[in-house]
């Protein structure tokens, strides 16, 4: 099995703080990988690394083949993002919020409405597509920003908590979401304190604490 993503030797400091401490691991292409860790032991960091968002004081990430440093345009174009923040435009509609993000991927206007309809369709949103994003709930938004991931069709995936905080019904729309892309051919990055939650969608994990690998 090709390898998604390999990462070796990744270290990164904030002042006198280690937030990731010589890490190495690799993600197998076509699997749902988990990363888990209590609150502050790393996950958003590293991932923050692994998508060109921060660079690394040591080592260094390959995705798919694509230095994260090196080729960063290359690396970006194949993956979707869902940060643990939202990053939705709160003041453009659901839709407005596709059209953009598929524009800055480079993805055409006619596959940009094919795309966004059915993604919309697909997480229930398509009702509310011309609505502002400011009055949708957490689950809403959840919803929307996996739609944006979604819309350049990532070879792979990075979702940072992707259920935290959501209810009962939207976490579990989200998890079912992410065994189907999966079993579409989608590698899925999954960052995540809940072990359960892990354990029902994961293929493998990684448990991170204190900036380093602990299994």
């Amino acid at each position: 099995m090709s390898i998604a993503v390999a990462v070796h030797n990744l270290t990164k400091h904030y002042g006198d703080i280690t937030a990731v401490d010589n890490i190495s691991f690799e993600v197998k292409q076509g699997e749902i990988f988990g990363f888990l860790g209590p609150n502050g032991a790393g996950k958003t960091t590293t991932i923050r690394i692994l998508t060109g968002i921060i660079k690394p004081d040591e080592g260094k990430a390959i995705i798919m083949e694509h230095d994260i440093e090196k080729e960063p345009l290359q690396a970006k174009q194949i993956m979707g993002i869902v940060p643990e923040m939202s990053n939705a435009y709160i003041d453009l509609s659901a839709w407005d919020n596709l059209m953009l993000i598929g524009e800055l991927y480079g993805v055409s206007k006619k596959q940009r409405i094919e795309r966004a309809k059915r993604l919309l369709e697909k997480f229930g949103l398509y009702d509310r597509k011309d609505q502002l994003v400011r009055g949708f709930s957490k689950g809403m938004k959840q919803r929307l920003i996996l739609c944006m991931a979604l819309i350049n069709e990532p070879a792979i995936l990075f979702l940072d908590e992707p259920t935290s905080g959501l209810d009962v019904e939207s976490a579990k729309l989200i998890r079912e979401m992410i065994t189907e892309l999966n079993n579409a051919g989608t590698t899925v990055f999954l960052t995540t304190h809940n072990m359960e939650e892990a354990n029902k969608l994961c293929h493998r994990i990684a448990i991170i604490n204190h900036g380093r690998i602990a299994a």
